[in-house]
């Protein structure tokens, strides 16, 4: 999916003269601050730019296509010199009391661009300095950004540092979850399954991740318990990839993670690769711990595992098994913590893409 950052010419990439509010030259033409320098910080956190500007009488006596496209090349020269560039370009040339279906607010100017890339709308977002802008945002369900209100350097900080959150939903005829994460939370966590056990193992991966993690699940627990562990495993996966995106920056691997808990040692690895896959090592003699059965530890690593897109090793050794499936849920905490960490701008493949 892409991540679109749209953004308006005059009076967001270029100031507008204070009398004329149109640049008519080269002379007139002077960049609004730290614009580069935040343009160039969000391509290389994989936005891509589009430019969608409405020019009144483009063409006309009033406001000359040649002039237009002078400015254009020489803003797009210095922007391409810092490895800055745009992958697309739209303007309308009709007047504000003569619209046509492509003047912002309105989106004509972009449908078909819409139509024929994969936009990641969560993420993509608007910069402008009109009304206009903001309404042509609202109505493209992006985020959107009025300068002066906001500078481009708080904007970019804005999007680039957003905190990796995701809601989601999933409903059958034996479960109804809802899990709220946040990759970039402090540790807070909210659960209620039903088993109290697996509760307070949910609770360990949100508290020794940091994440933030909220899970709420009605399942057919008459029947028994695996549809309940098994469904929030999944949903869990999906929510930790949704979460992630394109994984850019992060640091993928978790290798030789050694947590012990008492007689118990759990020795973990994984690679957030996209490639599903768990080894799973455990021996236990019980059939329950507290209301947890105890042979759906596997299946729930590897729902987690399969849903998340992760490789996932784990090696428990010990005695007890409460505390072999406890120190299990921490070191896949520990490891994810150390996995999602955001240290760089790239995305860690050589193919380019996890």
């Amino acid at each position: 999916m892409k991540k679109i950052c749209f953004v308006d010419r005059d009076g967001t990439l270029l100031l507008e003269p204070p009398k004329t509010q149109q640049i008519n030259s080269l002379a007139e033409m002077v960049l609004v601050p730290n614009v580069i320098s935040s343009l160039k910080l969000l391509c290389e956190n994989g936005w891509e730019l589009v430019m969608v500007t409405n020019q009144d009488g483009l063409g006309t006596h009033s406001n000359p296509r040649d002039n237009y496209d002078t400015i254009n090349e020489k803003l797009f020269e210095i922007l391409k010199s810092e490895g800055v560039e745009f992958l697309a370009i739209f303007e309308d040339d009709s007047f504000a009391d003569n619209p046509s279906n492509n003047r912002k607010p309105n989106t004509g100017m972009v449908d078909a661009f819409l139509r024929k890339n994969n936009i990641d709308y969560e993420k993509s977002f608007m910069v402008g300095d009109r009304s206009t802008d903001i309404e042509f945002a609202d109505n493209l369900e992006i985020k959107g950004f009025l300068l002066p209100d906001w500078t481009w350097q708080k904007l970019t900080d804005e999007m680039i540092n957003a905190p990796r959150r995701v809601t989601l939903k999933r409903e059958t005829k034996e479960t109804q979850i809802e899990v709220n994460l946040n990759l970039d939370g402090s540790g807070k966590t909210k659960i209620k399954t039903g088993l109290n056990f697996f509760d307070h193992m949910l609770d360990q991966i949100g508290k020794h991740a940091g994440f933030d993690l909220e899970i709420v699940c009605q399942g057919d627990l008459e029947i028994d318990e695996h549809h309940t562990i098994e469904d929030t495993a999944l949903l869990l996966g999906e929510a930790l990839q949704t979460a992630l995106g394109d994984k850019r920056g992060i640091e993928r691997y978790a290798s030789e993670q050694i947590i012990v808990m008492d007689e118990s040692k759990c020795e973990v690895a994984l690679d957030i690769s996209g490639r599903p896959y768990l080894v799973f090592d455990a021996h236990l003699t019980r059939e329950y711990v507290g209301d947890f059965p105890t042979e759906l530890l596997e299946h729930f690593f590897y729902s987690l595992a399969q849903k998340s897109g992760m490789t996932l090793n784990i090696k428990l050794t010990g005695e007890n098994d409460h505390h072999l499936i406890e120190v299990a849920f921490k070191g896949l905490a520990r490891a994810l913590r150390a996995a999602v960490k955001k240290t760089s701008t790239t995305i860690p493949s050589t193919k380019g893409t996890l």
